[in-house]
């Protein structure tokens, strides 16, 4: 597979440079010490000489009443002086501004590196982690399957719905919706379409609206991502509305944090009730992020309708967006 051989290849490379980075960074922190050191000396010298400069010009000023030949004699041997001092001073202080440069450029190289090798873990870390829970599946017995088959339980509401205006009610549980065909993977009352929502009976580019309330979070955020969301913009129809209610981890945290959202309720909410298979959480949203998601997946007239919304134990905000076609 092709991200184990990036696996591989981010091995190989760590190996391989790191230890060379490591020597890199710490001959920098060497060479720093150094041009400290020099600047220091710099800056006690520099000083010193200039102290010893003015003695000589307040000795000036004070024989330059009566001695003028001595006066221009004492003023061109400061000057000669100034010369020597500031032609021994510029190589130096031209290679410290050399060596700063240099090392300035080397750390930007190094945290160029450092960066570039976090990324390539982080994208590794997030295909494997997506490919073990979504990719291939193992071989099962037959009939053994964790996923719902689907089945249309309402054949005449899909028909009808068909003819108008066909809008889904995505993980309705116990409380389907009218004017919507309810779709969950449980056979419950209401319930016209026994379906995982990833792979619903239905032709891409044939759904005016899907809606869904507290059913996002129960998805990982690369499932959402790479998977949930490119799928659902392909069911609907170009200017089709995709709408959905979430809890609001942006107020919950907010109102914990004021002391007026109680801890065992924000718990509940953000891990769900896990009182059976479906009702764990595995996300949480704000408005922005939620947004961000949408976008990325190719929607646009993203719209927060409602946020910070008691609902009972939660706080929750709403969304939508559509398809461009």
């Amino acid at each position: 597979m092709q991200e184990f051989q990036d696996l591989a290849t981010l091995r190989r490379f760590v190996n391989e440079q790191v230890p060379t980075l490591l020597e890199a960074i710490s001959h920098l922190n060497h060479q720093q010490t150094i041009v400290s050191r020099d600047e220091s000396n710099l800056a006690i010298s520099v000083p010193v000489a200039l102290r010893s400069m003015r003695r000589e010009l307040n000795h000036l000023q004070q024989v330059q009443a009566w001695d003028p030949a001595t006066t221009t004699a004492r003023l061109d041997a400061i000057e000669a002086q100034l010369r020597s001092k500031e032609e021994a001073w510029a190589p130096r202080l031209n290679a410290i501004q050399e060596e700063l440069d240099g090392m300035r450029n080397a750390l930007k190289q190094s945290h160029e590196t450092v960066d570039y090798l976090v990324g390539r873990v982080e994208f590794v870390r997030r295909e494997l982690m997506y490919e073990m829970r979504h990719g291939g599946s193992s071989p099962s017995t037959e009939g053994d399957t964790l996923e719902v088959e689907p089945k249309v339980v309402n054949g005449d509401k899909l028909t009808a719905a068909r003819q108008g205006q066909l809008r889904l009610n995505l993980g309705c549980g116990h409380i389907p919706l009218e004017g919507y065909l309810n779709v969950d993977r449980r056979d419950l009352a209401g319930v016209d379409i026994v379906s995982e929502v990833s792979n619903l009976p239905l032709e891409r580019g044939e759904v005016d609206e899907i809606f869904s309330s507290h059913m996002l979070e129960h998805f990982p955020q690369e499932q959402l991502r790479r998977e949930l969301l490119p799928y659902w913009k392909s069911l609907l129809k170009p200017g089709g509305k995709l709408a959905a209610v979430v809890p609001d981890a942006e107020a919950m945290i907010r109102e914990y944090g004021a002391g007026r959202y109680d801890y065992d309720d924000m718990r509940e909410v953000m891990y769900g009730a896990q009182d059976y298979d479906g009702d764990f959480h595995f996300n949480m949203f704000t408005p922005s992020h939620l947004g961000r998601l949408l976008q990325e997946a190719g929607f646009t007239d993203i719209e927060v309708h409602a946020a910070g919304r008691r609902n009972g134990k939660c706080f929750e905000f709403e969304i939508s967006a559509r398809n461009p076609g």
